[in-house]
């Protein structure tokens, strides 16, 4: 008897030890490609029938695009013909769905952390929360509803490629309350983005450094405007120095140009045409 209530009191100390365990937390992914969107559309045809004895399906799509900036990814939920029931449960899956439509294949929630599904998600701390649920962290379908609607940002889902997070190879399914799958899709790339852009500031006008001479050489700046050297501030004029042997005017390793003297070399030139007529 006394055995058994100290391998009962093991067990609750053991199991409380196990509770009190740090949840992992996911890293929030700041260079998702600019500008990707990505949709997932449900088909036409429910693949757990109880709920549609009819036929038919949950009508709608889940939208991912990039986040701001790159930071983390916007998903907008919108759906119609919603079983009788709920509340309703909807994640992203490991696996995508095959051809036959089989969402039992999808496997489990992404979860990069392995944080498991138990205790459940704590919506006031998503970085705790698997990546892939997305009704844990921001909000299950009512019991009820015929439509739904979401719009937020997950910080936590990648358009990576190759990174744990990353989602658009994989698939969304929609639960009834017993966690019983009523259909699924895949995500598919609408619009591939870009790297995230520079900001207006690094588009600025610049200086550049010219690095060879001859005929005509007209250097361009950052922005691909041609820039030319003023008369005047090169060595060859300042110090009386010999002009180049192929009469034009000479570009020093090392100066620096600015589109504000193209006005004076282009008068110069014209005068100088000019004289060799008279």
């Amino acid at each position: 008897m006394r055995t058994s209530v100290a391998f009962s009191l093991l067990g609750a100390a053991v199991t409380g030890v196990a509770a009190q365990k740090p949840l992992p937390t996911a890293a929030a992914v700041t260079n998702n490609p600019v500008g990707l969107v990505a949709e997932a559309v449900l088909p036409e045809n429910a693949w757990q029938k109880a709920g549609f004895p009819n036929g038919g399906n949950i009508k709608g799509k889940v939208v991912a695009k990039s986040g701001e900036g790159g930071v983390g990814v916007q998903f907008n939920v919108e759906l119609s013909g919603l079983p009788e029931g709920g509340p309703f449960t909807y994640h992203i899956h490991v696996n995508p769905v095959p051809e036959n439509g089989n969402c039992t294949a999808t496997g489990a929630h992404l979860d990069p952390t392995e944080r498991g599904e138990a205790p459940v998600c704590d919506k006031s701390k998503p970085e705790t929360c698997q990546v892939g649920d997305l009704a844990g962290k921001y909000g299950a379908i009512p019991a009820g509803s015929t439509t739904f609607s979401a719009n937020y940002v997950d910080k936590y889902a990648s358009l990576v490629e190759g990174t744990g997070a990353y989602f658009l190879n994989r698939s969304i399914v929609f639960h009834f309350p017993n966690k019983t799958r009523i259909t699924c899709a895949n995500f598919k790339i609408t619009n591939s983005g870009s790297a995230p852009q520079p900001s207006e500031s690094d588009c600025e006008d610049h200086t550049v450094t010219a690095t060879q001479t001859g005929p005509f050489a007209v250097p361009t700046n950052a922005t691909g405007v041609s820039s030319f050297a003023p008369i005047g501030t090169n060595p060859a004029h300042t110090t009386g120095g010999a002009p180049s042997p192929s009469g034009t005017l000479p570009v020093e390793a090392g100066a620096s140009f600015s589109t504000s003297s193209m006005t004076g070399v282009v008068a110069a030139l014209l005068g100088g045409a000019m004289m060799l007529m008279l």
